[in-house]
């Protein structure tokens, strides 16, 4: 996750001026990638009933507050990430596009290592049996990967319900830089929009059409 990205964002939402924070991947099917991810900030009901209901018992933020506009973003990228991991066949988790590049099942597993990671530079607490160092390792396994990438985004949907929004502008460090906790809260839908751009591409390598473009007749598009 590149921190110029991070700080950007940052810079945005304090401004006031963030409408919405979806960043382009660079991919190999830009044309195809661009277009599946064009609506991943359009779903302003879905995300709205998501973010509520994984914070039911802290709270859910108000809305339009960081904190709300940030979930709003995470669940577009949750939505689309989990669809592509239960579409993309399981004979394929083990595919990569080159040596030394992740592989399908890597992508999504390192999307959940973050996820786990990033809220602990605020003092969260990963869920007991949970290495996010290692959860890489064990990509090749499609129901173990969609099961993992499923709570990892419960799990971020906990930690950012649970922060107060006095905390927001917190000092931390983030990759030994001085921060604000608000940097590593919208970095999380930064690396999640990252990686859904990978993930899309990796899908159309695949012959996989991703299920949100299927229901709208895109197939060939």
């Amino acid at each position: 996750m590149r921190r110029t990205l991070v700080f950007s964002l940052a810079v945005a939402l304090l401004a006031g001026g963030m409408a919405a924070l979806q960043p382009a991947a660079a991919q190999p099917d830009a044309k195809h990638a661009m277009h599946d991810s064009e609506h991943a900030a359009a779903a302003p009901a879905a995300a709205t009933a998501a973010a509520p209901a994984a914070g039911a018992a802290s709270g859910a933020p108000a809305p339009g507050s960081a904190r709300a506009i940030v979930l709003r973003q995470i669940v577009a990228a949750q939505e689309k990430l989990v669809a592509l991991a239960e579409a993309m066949p399981a004979d394929k988790y083990g595919w990569r596009p080159g040596e030394g590049v992740r592989s399908v099942g890597e992508v999504f597993m390192h999307v959940a290592s973050a996820n786990f990671w990033l809220p602990t530079f605020w003092g969260a607490k990963v869920p007991a049996g949970v290495d996010p160092r290692n959860l890489e390792k064990e990509g090749a396994d499609k129901a173990k990967t969609v099961a993992v990438l499923k709570q990892s985004f419960d799990f971020v949907h906990q930690a950012v319900n649970a922060l107060p929004d006095s905390d927001l502008h917190k000092p931390i460090k983030i990759f030994g830089h001085d921060a604000i906790v608000a940097e590593a809260m919208m970095g999380i839908a930064s690396h999640d929009h990252e990686h859904l751009g990978q993930a899309i591409a990796y899908a159309r390598m695949n012959g996989v059409v991703p299920p949100w473009s299927a229901a709208e007749g895109q197939r060939g598009r």
